[in-house]
């Protein structure tokens, strides 16, 4: 069989599944291993034999509401002193000078990428960056978007926005990013200006963030770009910054106190006494947005459901998936667009947990690689540079849109990449790591009851009796099963089959999935 069609194999047999019949009824058995596994693989990187031992015998809704928390885990610290730093403009400057900032950008911006890779790897809250990544994906901004820089000082920002709303209301955060300096810098929101309005924004608010296609009119993309003129983000060593270094300032010359009319709704003229930071924020930005919620609410909700569905259930619903993407939607909206509720139903459903949602999804590389470095307890190796390599740069999407995610994560480029990564973490487990993960599980001194903990561990469906025979005998290395005990107690041989077995797995299909 040449690449291609291994490929197109490939997404055919492990990443398409069965018509569900499940909806959104609450799935109410108490969690076994499995479901516990499932569960995490979706809601975190990978799952851990801790966490996982945490969740067997709960019911989904108390396993949901111990993972989504009561909201009161602190933000992490940052990267590094950097992100207080003020930085050059490189406009203007000579071009050693120019060079040398942005070499600094890039460097700077490599260490919040591994930051970030590094806070997924070991987070203690669960969800908490799964939820981060998400929001990345969908209210994006680019690093580098064809040599137009947002500074990675804006984006720390903005990551640590992203996480602390994380599980808030939606319509708040719209509110935040629309004033977010990355966003600003990103999509030239500090561009815009009273008689020069720049409309990139007001267009990706709906067409990409909360609406999608169709539900809005070219005057309402021009009505709302004059709304949000005079925004600018502090960014410069040598420019304002009136609300400090970093943060996002009103320039009252440069918006726009004529009167507009979006969606219908009248948003009043004002005069130099109520052209104000607050004032404009409070009573055109914000009035703003909730008009578009208010005219578009179903839309919006049915939106960002499909966009949770998509990302926590399956990447490609089918018809039969509607019902529950509108079911969702309805609970958000009736919610006044609160994520927590949203998820609680759709992460607690029967449908979340049918067996044909299990072991569908094929990994992301964050899933993959930082999944692995997880279930293993080794560190990522060049973070930064691994992701990159298999296509999802953190904080650094190819466009707007975001990632398109599904089937474009497996190409004839990325699959044989993407097993290298793997097999270095392996090579960088020490015999130690790997005895200690496997003294974790349980009756782990049975070869085969060792074998079938490792696959459920690392595979997401139980494989067939063929492929666990050949798996047993892989770790046991024509050994009778009766001497494992003894094997399992002498590290350094113990160690090399254990590694054997796992480097097995990493040869199956199914192990790019979740």
């Amino acid at each position: 069989m040449n690449r291609r069609n291994f490929f197109t194999s490939f997404l055919k047999e492990f990443s398409q599944r069965e018509v569900l019949a499940a909806g959104l009824g609450e799935y109410s058995a108490p969690l076994d291993r499995t479901k516990a596994y499932h569960l995490l693989r979706r809601l975190s990187f990978a799952p851990t034999l801790a966490q996982t031992e945490q969740l067997i015998g709960k019911t989904a809704r108390e396993a949901i509401e111990m993972l989504l928390g009561d909201g009161t885990t602190p933000l992490p610290g940052a990267p590094g002193a950097w992100v207080d730093t003020a930085t050059e403009n490189p406009e203007g400057a000579d071009i050693y000078t120019s060079n040398e900032i942005k070499a600094k950008w890039d460097s700077n911006f490599k260490n919040l990428q591994s930051w970030w890779a590094e806070l997924m790897r070991s987070e203690t809250s669960v969800l908490k960056e799964k939820l981060t990544l998400f929001w990345s994906g969908h209210l994006t901004s680019e690093f580098n978007a064809d040599g137009a820089y947002t500074i990675p000082q804006l984006l720390y920002k903005q990551n640590q926005l992203l996480r602390a709303s994380s599980l808030g209301n939606f319509k708040k955060l719209i509110v935040d990013i629309t004033l977010d300096g990355a966003m600003l810098s990103y999509l030239g929101g500090d561009l815009n200006s009273k008689g020069k309005p720049n409309e990139n924004y007001a267009r990706e608010v709906m067409e990409l963030f909360t609406t999608g296609i169709g539900w809005y009119t070219e005057g309402d993309i021009q009505q709302a770009a004059r709304v949000l003129t005079g925004w600018r983000a502090s960014k410069f060593s040598d420019e304002p910054s009136p609300n400090g270094m970093y943060n996002t300032y009103f320039l009252p010359a440069a918006h726009d106190t004529d009167a507009k009319q979006f969606m219908g709704t009248t948003i009043a003229a004002r005069d130099v006494d109520t052209n104000t930071e607050f004032l404009v924020k409070r009573d055109e930005v914000q009035k703003l947005i909730d008009i578009l919620f208010k005219e578009r609410a179903a839309q919006i909700a049915k939106f960002i459901s499909r966009k949770f569905y998509t990302f926590f259930v399956y990447s490609n619903p089918s018809k039969s998936d509607e019902t529950v993407i509108n079911e969702v939607a309805e609970v958000f909206k009736s919610a006044n667009f609160e994520i927590r509720p949203l998820l609680v139903k759709l992460l607690t459903s029967e449908h979340f947990f049918d067996e044909a949602n299990v072991g569908v999804q094929i990994k992301t590389p964050a899933e993959l690689i930082v999944g692995f470095a997880r279930q293993l307890g080794v560190a990522v190796p060049d973070a930064a540079g691994a992701l990159k390599s298999i296509e999802q740069e953190l904080m650094d999407p190819p466009n707007v849109a975001g990632w398109t995610g599904h089937h474009s994560w497996i190409s004839t480029k990325t699959y044989p990449l993407r097993t290298q990564l793997l097999r270095t973490m392996l090579a960088s487990a020490t015999d130690a790591q790997l005895v200690a993960l496997v003294k974790q599980l349980p009756e782990y001194n049975d070869a085969d009851k060792c074998t079938r903990a490792l696959e459920e561990f690392f595979l997401p469906k139980s494989v067939s009796a063929a492929r666990h025979t050949a798996y047993k005998a892989t770790l046991l290395q024509n050994a009778p099963e009766y001497e494992w005990n003894s094997i399992i107690s002498d590290g350094n041989s113990a160690a090399q089959r254990i590694r054997a077995l796992i480097g097995a797995f990493l040869k199956a299909p199914d192990f790019h999935l979740c």
